[in-house]
Protein backbone atom coordinates (compact mmCIF):
# COMPACT_ATOMS: atom_id res chain seq x y z
CA UNK A 1 0.00 0.00 0.00
CA UNK A 2 1.26 3.32 -1.06
CA UNK A 3 0.45 6.59 1.17
CA UNK A 4 0.47 9.57 -0.34
CA UNK A 5 0.13 12.72 2.21
CA UNK A 6 -2.28 15.48 0.50
CA UNK A 7 -3.78 18.43 1.87
CA UNK A 8 -5.79 17.93 4.70
CA UNK A 9 -5.51 14.10 4.93
CA UNK A 10 -3.64 10.84 3.74
CA UNK A 11 -4.54 9.09 0.45
CA UNK A 12 -4.02 5.65 0.75
CA UNK A 13 -3.59 3.50 -2.82
CA UNK A 14 -3.60 -0.55 -2.60
CA UNK A 15 -1.04 -2.08 -5.02
CA UNK A 16 -1.36 -5.61 -6.71
CA UNK A 17 1.70 -7.75 -5.51
CA UNK A 18 -0.40 -10.50 -7.06
CA UNK A 19 2.70 -12.93 -7.90
CA UNK A 20 1.53 -16.25 -9.81
CA UNK A 21 2.83 -18.95 -7.65
CA UNK A 22 3.36 -21.39 -10.25
CA UNK A 23 5.08 -19.16 -13.08
CA UNK A 24 6.26 -16.04 -11.10
CA UNK A 25 4.53 -13.71 -13.53
CA UNK A 26 2.74 -10.47 -11.94
CA UNK A 27 -1.01 -10.08 -12.44
CA UNK A 28 -1.77 -6.58 -12.79
CA UNK A 29 -3.94 -4.97 -11.20
CA UNK A 30 -6.40 -4.37 -13.46
CA UNK A 31 -7.04 -7.49 -14.72
CA UNK A 32 -8.13 -7.94 -10.95
CA UNK A 33 -9.91 -5.28 -9.65
CA UNK A 34 -12.95 -5.76 -11.30
CA UNK A 35 -13.46 -9.12 -10.63
CA UNK A 36 -12.86 -9.13 -7.73
CA UNK A 37 -15.39 -6.39 -6.63
CA UNK A 38 -18.13 -8.51 -8.53
CA UNK A 39 -17.25 -11.45 -6.61
CA UNK A 40 -19.01 -12.69 -3.02
CA UNK A 41 -16.06 -14.02 -1.62
CA UNK A 42 -12.99 -13.43 0.15
CA UNK A 43 -11.06 -14.51 -2.96
CA UNK A 44 -11.27 -15.05 -6.32
CA UNK A 45 -10.02 -18.04 -9.26
CA UNK A 46 -8.41 -16.58 -11.74
CA UNK A 47 -6.75 -18.37 -15.02
CA UNK A 48 -2.98 -17.24 -15.62
CA UNK A 49 -1.17 -16.83 -18.57
CA UNK A 50 0.55 -20.30 -17.37
CA UNK A 51 -2.94 -21.57 -18.18
CA UNK A 52 -3.29 -22.72 -14.58
CA UNK A 53 -5.77 -21.31 -12.45
CA UNK A 54 -4.69 -19.37 -9.19
CA UNK A 55 -6.32 -17.88 -6.30
CA UNK A 56 -6.15 -14.01 -5.72
CA UNK A 57 -7.30 -12.25 -2.29
CA UNK A 58 -6.05 -9.25 0.03
CA UNK A 59 -4.01 -8.98 2.74
CA UNK A 60 -4.87 -7.33 6.24
CA UNK A 61 -2.61 -3.77 3.63
CA UNK A 62 -5.34 -4.27 1.20
CA UNK A 63 -2.87 -5.77 -1.50
CA UNK A 64 -3.69 -8.18 -3.75
CA UNK A 65 -1.47 -11.65 -3.23
CA UNK A 66 -1.90 -14.44 -5.11
CA UNK A 67 -1.49 -17.86 -3.97
CA UNK A 68 -1.98 -21.74 -5.05
CA UNK A 69 -5.30 -22.88 -5.00
CA UNK A 70 -3.78 -26.74 -3.96
CA UNK A 71 -3.68 -25.18 -0.81
CA UNK A 72 -7.39 -23.56 -0.07
CA UNK A 73 -8.52 -26.20 2.03
CA UNK A 74 -12.70 -25.78 2.72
Amino acid sequence: MKSIPIKNGILHLAESKAICPLCKINIPFDKIENKYQKSSNDFIRMKCKCKKYIGITTNFEGDYIAFDLKELKI
